[in-house]
């Protein structure tokens, strides 16, 4: 290892260390980004993955060729900053067994002025020239050609800049090439009649937030099925559409880095200020902006952020957006993942058994998740279960795990395209009936979905209740809820398909200050949170009296 290798992995070594003990300033999904790369360290023969320093070295060295050739920094050879080491260093690093790439797809969210556009550039010829890829196609791809050639003219200006690379790879107007292996790289854009037929090795989705559909995305990503070992890479900044499909994506990805959901050939890296944070602390823009003191002047954001501040408004929305890499018009999750994590006090299975509780039902559909929660009010405890047909398990829409899921035995799923009303039934009756259940709440215009019948059927027709959904009515057990996990009163025994609901549910207000779940600006599904406000909301209200009996008639005296 040479003393220049050995430095910069002294760097990678030191942001890692920095990000761990909070020396570096950073945002949470920054940190968890690190943190899932220690986790795999540990865990690597479980995941079937190896990491290759050496390959990673190789990445790293290669900057060092390279030249800037804009602003103040023109001339001057490209030096990797700690942030941008640390994701060269896990994305090239990190192997299969089979010694292929590990990560097909990366993610890398960062305010802008931070160099990622040069720093996409840069890598786009790493694989290119030094991969070991024969025929390698390389695309810059964005909304619009101008937005393409952006990332692609820094590439080539830095082929004119190096005399290594210039040696190797000729310069056209549209595209560069590499004779040798015969490689090249150009700028694609959405609009082009050239989609068919691609495939990439390497692709850079630049300002992915732009894109108003995932139509270019999903060309590429298709297009790679013939590669050994390809990569899509997605930059971006934040955005002002919460329903664009980088949004969505991002959501996801957070997921990832939180647990929620796996993803092992995707690497995510986001840097953003935390909710909670106070947007004039320049503390908080330093977590959006890894690279300021380089590529971006505090003196920069001091003055933005000035006109922000004095002219507000639309001022503000961009420097929030652009500058702190706020996603400012994106709802906001209702209760945060490290309070819903911390309701966990070992409750177990055989502790509900006989237990008291007050049960509520979802029912979406057919075809959709229906869920039934138990209440136990003197335990504290809130247990779910879950019901898909097969269908929706197998085309996973949703993309959750939902077959691991059913594995551990947290989901029930049914045969065939629609849930097996019947063996619903069966087993909501067999749920029921092992527990001292007071109450069964359920919405009333969900009452044609054929499970309610079935349970009357089946001699539950004294606890089931009729639930209305209104916000008036929906609004107390909702904000009981919230208090009982906020204040980690209750145990949600550990249930992951529930925490996943969590991070999806947005909740509203109306003028009365009432609030309910809104599912329809939910990104994801909310079924089993709906069905614990109707449980507690059943004994909010009081369980349904029995009948009148002769023999209480008789005790009355009448």
């Amino acid at each position: 290892m040479t003393e220049g290798t050995k430095i910069q992995r002294k760097k990678v070594k030191k942001y890692i260390n920095d990000v761990l003990s909070g020396r570096r300033i950073c945002g949470k999904l920054e940190r968890l980004a690190v943190e899932r790369h220690l986790a795999d360290l540990e865990n690597a023969d479980k995941l079937k993955i190896r990491f290759d320093e050496v390959a990673a070295m190789r990445c790293i060295s290669f900057f060092s060729i390279l030249k800037h050739s804009k602003g103040e920094f023109s001339g001057k050879r490209f030096e990797l900053e700690p942030w941008q080491m640390f994701i060269v260093w896990v994305l090239f690093g990190w192997k299969r067994l089979d010694g292929s790439r590990r990560f097909r797809y990366a993610y890398v969210e960062v305010a802008r002025k931070n160099g990622k556009t040069t720093f996409a550039a840069a890598l786009s010829l790493y694989m290119m020239v030094l991969d070991g890829e024969d025929g390698a196609e390389i695309y810059t791809a964005a909304t619009k050609r101008d937005q393409a050639k952006i990332c692609w003219t820094e590439a080539r200006n830095m082929v004119g800049k190096s005399p290594a690379l210039s040696n190797k790879i000729a310069r056209f107007q549209s595209a560069l090439t590499m004779e040798s292996t015969l490689s090249k790289m150009e700028p694609l854009a959405a609009d082009s009649d050239k989609l068919d037929g691609l495939n990439p090795h390497f692709a850079v989705v630049d300002e992915y937030h732009a894109h108003k559909t995932d139509m270019l995305y999903n060309v590429l990503k298709s297009a790679t099925g013939a590669r050994r070992q390809p990569m899509i890479f997605t930059i971006t900044t934040a955005g002002f559409d919460k329903t664009s499909p980088c949004f969505l994506m991002r959501r996801i990805y957070i997921d990832v880095l939180l647990g929620i959901k796996k993803q092992e050939n995707t690497f995510v890296m986001i840097y953003s200020a935390d909710e909670g944070d106070d947007w004039k602390d320049p503390k908080t823009w330093a977590k959006s902006n890894p690279n300021m003191g380089i590529s971006i002047s505090a003196e920069y954001l001091e003055e933005e952020f000035k006109s922000a501040l004095n002219r507000g408004g639309s001022e503000e929305v961009n420097f929030k957006t652009k500058n702190l890499n706020q996603w400012v018009d994106a709802p906001t999750v209702w209760i945060q993942d490290e309070k819903v994590r911390k309701c966990s006090n070992g409750t177990t299975d055989a502790d509900l058994v006989g237990q008291t509780c007050y049960a509520g039902l979802d029912l979406a559909s057919h075809v959709d998740i229906n869920a039934l929660a138990l209440y136990f009010p003197e335990l504290k405890a809130i247990k779910l279960y879950y019901w898909i047909p097969e269908a929706k398990m197998e085309e996973n829409a949703d993309r959750v795990d939902y077959k691991t899921w059913a594995a551990e035995g947290r989901i029930f799923v049914t045969e065939g395209n629609v849930i097996d009303i019947d063996a619903q039934v069966e087993k909501i009756t067999e749920i029921i009936r092992g527990v001292n259940c007071r109450n069964i709440a359920y919405d009333p215009a969900k009452a044609y979905h054929g499970t309610v019948q079935g349970l009357q059927k089946a001699g539950l027709n004294n606890i089931l209740d009729e639930f209305n959904q209104s916000i008036k009515t929906m609004s107390e057990p909702t904000r009981e809820l919230q208090r009982l996990v906020e204040s980690a009163e209750v145990d949600l025994m550990n249930d992951p398909v529930l925490r996943w609901m969590f991070r999806n549910a947005v909740a509203v207000t109306d003028a009365n200050d009432n609030i309910k779940l809104h599912k329809a600006k939910s990104m994801n599904k909310i079924d089993g949170l709906t069905a614990i406000i109707n449980a507690i909301g059943g004994y909010m209200s009081g369980a349904k009296p029995e009948p009148y009996k002769d023999s209480d008639l008789k005790i009355l005296n009448f």
